[in-house]
C-alpha cells in the first residue's frame, strides 16, 4: 500500500519546480542544469530530467525521484519527505507506523509553553515593553515570528497555571525546568519577566529555552533551561534545524556566540547561522555541523573571549573534517553589535575578507607581544607551532618564511631537535588482514541492515579507514541510515541516490560471505570484529606518534608523546598477551 502511495508521489510531483526550491537551474535541451547542492562544484553537474521527473549529481551521485532528493537534501526519513510532498499534492498520506516516542508528553508541554510566550509578547500590558526592547534591538515582526521569540510575563506563575488548565503534570514542568517549588510548597516559574527564545532538537522540537532579563539589576541577564531528558547543552545548537535546507544553498553554516548574533546574521542574509549553548563548542556539535556542510564559518565576538573561544574551536572542527574561515570583528565588536552600528551592507563586505584559521592565529599570536623579549618570541613560536604541526607542508613553509621576513622569527616547525630513542617497525601482516576483513565484513553487514549500526558507528570513525574507496563508502552507509529509518537496506536506492562506489558494492554483493548472509552474528562477533579493528588503530596510532615525534622541538610535548607510545604499545603487548592465552587454553 505504501508503495503505492510513494509511486503516486513521485509520479505527480513536478520534479522541476522542487529542485527549483533549492537550486538556480538552467534549461539546457530537453533537461535542466544546475550545481549541485550536495557538494561543492563550479561547473555544473546536477541534472534534472522532466521526462523521468527525477534529478541526479553526475559528480557525487547523490539525488533521485522526489522523495529520495527532498528525504537527502532536508536530511530527514524518506517517510517524512514523502508526507511533506503528499501534503502539497493533496494526497491522504494515511496514518504510517512510527516509533513510539516516549517524550511526546514533554514535547506536547514544551509546545504549549512556546505558544503561552508568543502570545504573551503580543497580547500583554508588560509584554509591550519586551517587544519595544526587541524594536530598539531592530527585530522586525518577520524576524520575531521567524525565531518564535515570546515574553515570559512579569507573574509568579501565570505559565503553571496555563499548563495546568491543559491538564499537564507538575512532574513534567519541574523536569523540564519550567516550574520550581519553593519551601512553603506553592509553584512558581523559572521564567518571569524576560524574553524567551526556543531551542529545538534537529527536528524541528522545542527542548528548551532561554531566557533574557528586561530587569537591569537582575545579576543573570541570561538564564537557560537546565539539561533535561529531552535537552543536553552539548548536543544541540541554537537555529540549527531552521538552518538545515539553506545551508544547502550557503554551502556554509555560520557559527555564533550569542542569539542576538545568530538574528544580525539572519537579517544579512545568512540563513544558515547556528550559536552555541553559552559553552565552548563540542564534538557532538560538530558533527551536526558536519552533517549539512563541511564548511564553518566561525563569527564569534572580537574581544580576547571571542578570539580565545575561536582558537580553542579550530582544532575541535578541524577533527571532524570541517574546513574553516573566520570572520574578524574590529573594535572587540560581536556580529550584532556590528549590524546595529554599521548596518547590513557593511556587515555582508565583511565576509570578502575572510580568514583562514592560519592567518587568523597568526596575526592574534602577534598581539601584545614584544618580539625584542626572548619570552614573547618562544611564546610566539610555541603557538604557532601547535597551530601549524600535521599540516600542509607547503602552508608550514609559507609560515616559517612569512614569519622570517616580517618578523625576523625562525619557526623551525619541522626542525629535529633530538635524537628518539625509539624505532618504527612495521604493523605485523596478520593484524592488518584480520583488520581488513572485520571492515569488510562489517560494511557487508550495513549493506544488508542497520541492527549494529550504533555500536559500529561509535567505535569506527571515518578516519580510521585507510582504504578511500571503503571510507567512501562507509561514509554513505552512514548517511544513507542518517536519512532512512529503515531497519534493511534498500539496496537499488543506495546504488542509486546515495554513493558512486558502485563497483565496490558490486563486488561486496558478489562475495560468499554476503550472499550466504556469513555476517555478524551476534553481539559477540561484532566484539570480536572490533577487537581486531582496535588493535589495527592502536598500532597505527604509534606509528602516527613516533612520525610526529620527528617535529616536536618542546621537550614537554616530547616526553608527553613518548610516555603515549610506550602506554599504546603496553596495551598492544596485553591484547596480544590475551589472544596467545585464549588460544592455548
Amino acid at each position: 500500500m505504501q508503495d503505492n502511495i510513494f509511486r503516486k508521489i513521485n509520479e505527480q510531483t513536478d520534479m522541476v519546480a522542487l529542485v527549483s526550491k533549492y537550486v538556480d537551474l538552467t534549461k539546457r535541451g530537453k533537461n535542466y542544469m544546475g550545481l549541485c547542492p550536495f557538494h561543492d562544484e563550479k561547473t555544473p553537474s546536477f541534472s534534472v530530467t522532466p521526462e523521468k521527473n527525477i534529478a541526479f549529481c553526475f559528480g557525487c551521485k547523490k539525488g533521485g525521484a522526489p522523495i529520495t532528493f527532498l528525504a537527502q537534501i532536508k536530511n530527514i526519513s524518506n517517510a517524512d519527505a514523502a508526507k511533506e510532498l503528499a501534503q502539497e499534492l493533496g494526497i491522504e498520506f494515511g496514518e504510517t507506523k512510527q516509533q513510539h516516542n516516549p517524550f511526546k508528553h514533554l514535547h506536547d508541554v514544551m509546545n504549549d509553553a512556546a505558544s503561552f510566550y508568543q502570545f504573551a509578547l503580543k497580547n500583554s500590558e508588560s509584554g509591550k515593553l519586551a517587544y519595544d526592547y526587541l524594536a530598539n534591538r531592530a527585530l522586525s515582526d518577520e524576524l520575531i515570528h521567524h525565531f518564535e521569540v515570546g515574553y515570559a510575563p512579569d507573574q509568579i506563575d501565570s505559565l503553571y497555571k496555563m499548563l495546568r488548565s491543559k491538564n499537564h503534570s507538575v512532574s513534567d514542568m519541574m523536569s523540564l525546568g519550567l516550574v520550581k517549588q519553593n519551601e512553603e510548597g506553592h509553584y512558581y516559574d523559572v521564567f518571569r519577566n524576560r524574553i524567551t527564545f526556543p531551542i529545538k532538537d534537529e527536528h524541528g522540537q522545542i527542548i528548551a529555552f532561554s531566557g533574557r532579563t528586561l530587569n537591569k539589576n537582575e545579576k543573570a541577564k541570561y538564564i537557560n533551561s537546565t539539561e533535561t531528558p529531552i535537552f543536553k547543552k552539548g548536543l544541540t545548537l541554537y537555529h540549527y534545524f531552521e538552518s538545515i535546507r539553506p545551508a544547502v544553498k550557503q554551502k556554509h553554516v555560520i557559527l555564533h556566540e550569542g542569539f542576538f548574533d545568530v538574528f544580525a546574521s539572519y537579517k544579512a542574509g545568512f540563513e544558515a547561522s547556528v550559536a552555541t549553548m553559552g559553552t565552548a563548542i563540542t564534538s557532538d556539535q560538530a558533527k551536526l555541523i558536519r552533517r549539512i556542510t563541511d564548511h564553518v564559518v566561525i563569527a564569534y565576538d572580537g574581544d580576547n573571549p571571542g578570539i580565545k573561544a575561536t582558537l580553542h574551536a579550530i582544532p575541535i572542527l578541524k577533527r571532524h573534517g570541517l574546513s574553516m574561515s573566520i570572520l574578524s570583528l574590529p573594535n572587540k565588536m560581536d556580529p550584532d553589535d556590528f549590524v546595529l552600528k554599521h548596518g547590513v551592507d557593511k556587515y555582508q563586505a565583511l565576509f570578502n575578507k575572510l580568514l583562514d584559521p592560519f592567518q587568523f592565529g597568526y596575526i592574534y599570536y602577534q598581539k601584545d607581544k614584544d618580539f625584542k623579549k626572548s619570552d614573547d618570541i618562544t611564546k610566539f613560536k610555541q603557538e604557532m607551532k601547535q597551530l601549524l604541526v600535521g599540516s600542509d607542508p607547503t602552508i608550514i613553509d609559507l609560515y616559517e618564511r612569512r614569519s622570517f621576513d616580517e618578523l625576523g622569527i625562525q619557526l623551525l616547525i619541522n626542525e629535529h631537535t633530538s635524537s628518539l630513542p625509539i624505532k618504527q617497525k612495521p604493523i605485523d601482516r596478520k593484524v592488518v588482514s584480520r583488520a581488513e576483513r572485520s571492515i569488510d565484513i562489517i560494511i557487508m553487514d550495513l549493506l544488508k541492515q542497520r541492527t549494529y549500526l550504533d555500536k559500529i558507528r561509535e567505535s569506527i570513525l571515518l578516519t580510521d579507514i585507510t582504504d578511500p574507496k571503503k571510507r567512501e563508502l562507509y561514509r554513505d552507509l552512514l548517511n544513507y541510515y542518517e536519512i532512512n529509518s529503515d531497519t534493511t537496506l534498500n539496496l537499488e536506492a543506495f546504488k542509486m541516490g546515495y554513493t558512486k562506489e558502485l563497483e565496490l558494492v558490486d563486488a561486496y554483493c558478489k562475495t560468499t560471505d554476503y550472499c550466504n548472509n556469513l555476517l555478524i552474528q551476534n553481539d559477540n562477533t561484532l566484539h570480536e570484529m572490533l577487537k581486531h579493528f582496535d588493535l589495527y588503530k592502536k598500532q597505527l596510532e604509534i606509528q602516527t606518534l613516533i612520525k610526529k615525534t620527528e617535529s616536536i622541538t618542546d621537550d614537554v610535548e616530547m616526553n608527553r608523546t613518548l610516555k603515549a607510545i610506550d602506554e599504546l604499545r603496553k596495551q598492544v603487548k596485553t591484547n596480544e598477551s590475551k589472544r596467545y592465552n585464549k588460544k592455548i587454553s
